[in-house]
């Protein structure tokens, strides 16, 4: 996941700030804060990878990697609410999946990049059953469905090939 603190504002412009973290000297994400327009995710904290070109316009859809959820009526859920994103290049994680819900993190790591460092509670699980008794959460992205357990241990995602077992992380994950 990117840093939640530690920007600094590059560049100001009416209707958006231009946010960058770095590291050594480098920009490592950028964030384009702006008022709500149509089209965007309601809430949207946009981050993506290096650098925004600063005459591109924010929101015209989400960043590479970003997948927006929507809930049972078809609303569009604030990423504060739930966020999914891949991983970041520079660490070696663009094959991971990170969704983060009601505090936890969740991540389908079907390469064990993570894995191997010990960072989730369990392993990634390509072909499970839905258990018993799982409630679907109404969110839904594309062709994923969203059921959590009561333990909320695992979020199992039901797509057009199946249902997968997204482990919970066992830490703070940050990529450094």
């Amino acid at each position: 996941m990117q840093p939640d603190h530690g920007y600094q504002a590059e560049r100001r412009e009416a209707d958006r700030v231009l946010y960058s973290f770095d590291v050594k000297g480098r920009a490592k994400v950028a964030v384009v804060a702006a008022k709500d327009q149509k089209g965007c995710p309601v809430g949207a904290r946009r981050r993506t990878p290096l650098a925004i070109p600063p005459n591109s316009r924010p929101c015209t859809r989400p960043p590479r990697g970003w997948a927006v959820w929507t809930d049972r009526d078809g609303a569009r859920v604030m990423v504060s609410r739930l966020e999914s994103s891949t991983g970041a290049e520079h660490c070696g994680w663009q094959s991971v999946r990170f969704l983060a819900l009601g505090g936890r993190t969740y991540v389908r790591d079907s390469e064990g990049v993570l894995a191997r460092d010990g960072l989730l509670s369990a392993p990634y699980r390509k072909q499970v059953r839905m258990p018993a008794g799982a409630p679907d959460t109404g969110y839904h992205s594309r062709d994923r469905h969203l059921w959590l357990t009561e333990d909320q241990d695992t979020a199992y995602v039901r797509t057009s090939s199946g249902v997968e077992a997204w482990p919970r992380a066992a830490r703070e994950v940050a990529c450094k």
